[in-house]
């Protein structure tokens, strides 16, 4: 390979990863994500029957935040633009408590979400339970943004 041949596949490469670089650039999310649990930490009373059957609620925001110099606008496949589940954490892995969508019907309808340059987008679901329904012991909640398909996820526990 002569000197130029060199210096030719050397810019050449160059170019290549810089295109590499730019690419995942743009394709890097400008969204970031954050879930709010309000009681969060819970302790039940002793189990009587009228503790028992006493209503409780969770409520959980989720934010996604655009912290990018421009708009983001993307599509969710129907109505549905977020979904927030409760999972209970074992040993054995997570089970699957609460489902906010579980029973709802969505507009079979493409949904544009625009998230202006530095604003946020906000959704607020109660989880609502009786102390009869749940074990104690650790649980995860995730929300997931449908259009970019990404979660942000908090833990809390029931005493």
């Amino acid at each position: 390979m002569t000197h130029a041949s060199r210096r030719l596949f050397a810019i050449l490469s160059l170019a290549v990863v810089g295109s590499v670089a730019v690419w995942a650039a743009q394709k890097s999310s400008p969204l970031t994500y954050r879930l709010e649990v309000k009681p969060g930490d819970i302790t039940l009373p002793a189990k009587s029957a009228a503790d028992a059957a006493t209503p409780r609620d969770e409520t959980i925001t989720f934010t996604v935040i655009n912290s990018s110099g421009t708009d983001y606008e993307s599509t969710a496949p129907t109505c549905q633009t977020f979904d927030v589940e409760i999972f209970r954490v074992d040993p054995s892995g997570e089970k699957s408590v609460w489902k906010w969508s579980r029973g709802r019907m969505f507009c079979q309808t493409v949904t544009t979400v625009m998230i202006p340059s530095g604003l946020t987008w906000q959704q607020t679901v109660k989880w609502s339970f009786a102390a009869a329904d749940v074990e104690p012991g650790k649980y995860r909640v995730a929300a997931t943004f449908i259009p970019s398909n990404a979660e942000g996820s908090a833990a809390f526990e029931i005493h």
